[in-house]
């Protein structure tokens, strides 16, 4: 076992406790649903900050807090959605009913919190945090409110409109690991880099949950839900104004690129290893499809 797959290993443990700890959530302890993910903040956290030198009990702070919180999203924005499966697994709400789904995410960003005042580092550290926990979670529900508030008729505001949602919507969580690991590694200079970084590759991963719900492959999601539930999705919102399948593809690539370009820019000035992190934990989650051979399926949302 090498010594990200402890760390990772460790990570979960410390999650699993924080369930165990609490009568309530301790209920949903085994539930699949939390411990079927990705885990790529917790792989962001781990390595991000041995780059900046952190130890790691503080990663795995930073990590479990940021992971509760993005569980807690998850939950909400599937119950907001209606969404039926996440991770392979049923939704919280699906599985457990809306109302205890609602619950369980907030007992989640609760514990979040309870993670910064149980940590071991200094009570100003403490400060830090909570501040930074508290900005990307008011940004979220902000994003969350702009979602289902989207003008999708303003063509010249779309793009400027979309990644201001999307950046607050899913970026202000993704951006919270790197931003809590630079301030407490006193890198000041760092934070508002590493921000615009995660929150350009927020956006840029958005933009690929789009396109799967605009083609149908994305699971546990019905085909074209976004176009259903009148979520704004580049993909449907460009092409029911004039564009060609065709172009709406090239015209969404150009521009997630460019968002990746920018933040790879903005690395120079940054460890070496960050880049080699965003290289190779970011870049597969956001990689775009291309344009299928058949346009049976697209059709459906246009």
């Amino acid at each position: 076992m090498d010594l990200k797959t402890s760390a990772l290993g460790r990570l979960e443990g410390r999650l699993r406790a924080c369930f165990f700890s609490d009568s309530t959530l301790a209920d949903f302890s085994d539930d699949a649903y939390f411990w079927s993910g990705q885990n790529i903040r917790g792989k962001i956290c781990l390595d991000l900050g041995k780059a900046y030198g952190l130890s790691e009990d503080t990663l795995l702070d930073i990590a479990a807090s940021t992971q509760l919180l993005h569980d807690a999203s998850l939950i909400h924005d599937d119950l907001i959605d209606e969404d039926t499966e996440r991770r392979g697994c049923l939704a919280i709400w699906k599985k457990y009913g809306k109302a205890k789904a609602l619950l369980i995410g907030d007992l989640l960003i609760s514990k979040a919190y309870e993670i910064v005042i149980n940590s071991k580092v200094s009570a100003a550290t403490k400060v830090v945090w909570t501040s930074e926990i508290s900005a990307a979670v008011s940004s979220a529900v902000s994003g969350a409110v702009a979602e289902l508030e989207f003008d999708t008729h303003n063509q010249q505001l779309i793009l400027e409109n979309y990644y201001r949602m999307a950046s607050r919507k899913t970026g202000a969580l993704f951006a919270l690991p790197a931003r809590c690991i630079a301030l407490t590694a006193d890198q000041l200079d760092d934070v508002d880099r590493l921000n615009t970084i995660f929150l350009n590759l927020a956006v840029a991963y958005q933009i690929k949950d789009d396109q799967s719900d605009f083609i149908g492959n994305k699971s546990g999601r019905e085909h074209s839900s976004d176009l259903k539930n009148g979520r704004p999705n580049l993909y449907h919102i460009l092409t029911r104004n004039g564009r060609s399948i065709e172009m709406c593809f090239d015209f969404i690539n150009d521009y997630q690129q460019s968002l990746v370009a920018d933040s790879v820019q903005l690395t120079d000035s940054l460890p070496k290893q960050v880049c080699v992190i965003l290289r190779e934990l970011l870049t597969p989650l956001i990689e775009l499809e291309p344009l299928p051979s058949s346009n049976g399926l697209l059709q459906v949302g246009t």
